[in-house]
């Protein structure tokens, strides 16, 4: 089939442009390719493991770490995140010595070894993550926004585009799964009606739906600064719109529930009076006529209820279904049952170890295939125990400041990628992980303190002269 083609294409052609960005140093340019991998999700390969290209990316970021971290800068950034860093490391070593030690009685058939190096690869690549803004020189960030947007308006081109493809009864590409199988349509039940969901080139609708979660959310609080992409305001909220549609067509309860949650966040966390007036409107026309025209249309398969409207199928897809999940078998909530009902003190304490509860929790495979856990929060609880939850809180501190200060000073790329930051750690509590957030949060920090020191420096030379 040709999209294994173009998969593979895609793939090996983001393992090239990483070796050359590393070859040649250009620390900037892999950054900014990091963006386009989270883009094209779908241009994955499966080794051990699944590489995602991001993946795949972020080893080279660290080869430069490593290679080139003798030229790195002093920043008020290193301060913040190696303590941070240093503690989680101590836990995550903590908790592979009590892996290696305690063996479970469940999943034998399933290698402890590959899921402890699979998970200690991602949580310490994602931490030294943070560490990356230091080898570049101040003000990268904005020079990083641009490309930013572009990959996520790409990722949402082809979103629309997928939907008018369903419209159009136009074939568009499958879900490829790493077997050699594929979906040819993702499928979901809202409002007792059967309806298609749209994923774009991220592989699943449930990751586009995160990826351009925090990109419409930035985009909003961009406009309420007045500051518009290519100072066009009409494209900007353009923008916008479509982001919410593509948004609301993945039938993502997660992703609605993030950001039904983060809108408010984000009115309470900054004084955003004139925001809520100028884009208020635009919001809710968005969420009523694209949001009501997709449920009323030919997407439709099956209608099992006439009498709910948009508004209800939307709160019964996202709260409702969680409600629901929370109260029948849903995996995290046969695993928090099992982990509360557990009386050893120690897992409450550091958790059964990274990727471990696989071992010690019955049920959590189908033949030799696992089932995936989709909550950060209940992966990290887990994981790391209450110690875990903890370093959530931590990393929730430090973003909570990165945002108010950043709006304190006026750093406008520091509220753009607080923002950010800050719906993919809400979203990480339903699906990813506590590292969901670190590139996000990476840039948010040294975007404020890059134009703290920027300040200061204009400051002095106003002195002197």
């Amino acid at each position: 089939m040709i999209w294994f083609l173009l998969q593979k294409i895609g793939f090996y052609t983001f393992v090239g442009l990483t070796l050359y960005f590393v070859s040649k140093r250009q620390s900037l340019n892999l950054l900014k390719l990091y963006f386009w991998g989270m883009t094209f999700t779908f241009c994955y390969q499966y080794a051990i493991t699944i590489w995602f290209p991001t993946k795949v990316i972020v080893l080279g970021m660290m080869w430069c770490l490593m290679m080139y971290g003798s030229e790195k800068r002093d920043s008020e950034v290193t301060s913040i995140v190696r303590p941070l860093m240093s503690f989680f490391v101590i836990i995550l070593m903590l908790g592979d010595v009590l892996a290696l030690a305690i063996s479970g009685e469940y999943a034998q058939h399933i290698s402890k070894f590959s899921r402890l190096f699979n998970t200690n690869y991602t949580y310490i690549t994602s931490f030294a993550l943070l560490f990356y803004g230091c080898m570049m020189p101040s003000g990268f960030v904005r020079k990083t926004y641009p490309s930013y947007c572009l990959a996520m308006e790409v990722a949402i081109g082809f979103g629309l585009l997928h939907y008018l493809c369903l419209k159009a009864g136009i074939e568009f590409m499958p879900i490829l799964r790493q077997n050699g199988s594929v979906n040819l349509e993702a499928l979901t039940e809202v409002g007792g009606e059967v309806v298609y969901r749209i994923y774009g080139v991220s592989g699943e609708p449930k990751n586009l739906g995160f990826l351009v979660c925090p990109y419409v959310l930035v985009l909003i609080v961009m406009f309420g600064q007045g500051h518009f992409r290519f100072d066009n305001k009409k494209y900007h909220l353009l923008v916008i719109l479509i982001g919410i549609f593509v948004l609301i067509n993945t039938y993502s309860s997660a992703v609605i529930m993030n950001f039904a949650i983060a809108v408010p966040l984000i009115f309470l966390f900054l004084p955003t009076g004139g925001l809520v007036r100028m884009i208020a409107p635009y919001v809710i026309c968005a969420l009523i006529v694209f949001g009501g025209y997709s449920m009323l249309s030919s997407d439709t398969i099956q209608n099992n209820n006439e009498h709910q409207n948009f508004i209800e199928a939307l709160y019964d897809r996202s709260f409702g279904r969680a409600q629901n999940e929370m109260d029948g078998d849903r995996q995290e909530r046969v695993i928090l049952d099992y982990y509360f009902a557990d009386p050893d003190i120690l897992s409450k304490l550091i958790g059964y170890g990274p990727s471990q509860y696989t071992f010690h929790i019955p049920g959590q495979t189908i033949g030799s295939a696992l089932i995936p856990v989709q909550s950060g929060l209940v992966l990290t609880l887990v994981d790391f125990g209450f110690i875990g939850i903890g370093i959530y809180c931590w990393i929730f501190l430090i973003l909570y400041q990165i945002l108010k200060d950043s709006y304190k000073f006026d750093s406008i790329y520091g509220i753009a990628f607080s923002i950010a930051a800050l719906s993919s750690f809400i979203g990480s509590l339903m699906f990813g992980s506590l590292v969901s957030c670190f590139v996000y949060l990476m840039l948010a920090l040294y975007a404020f303190y890059d134009s703290v020191d920027d300040n200061e420096e204009i400051e002095e030379q106003e002195l002197i002269y």
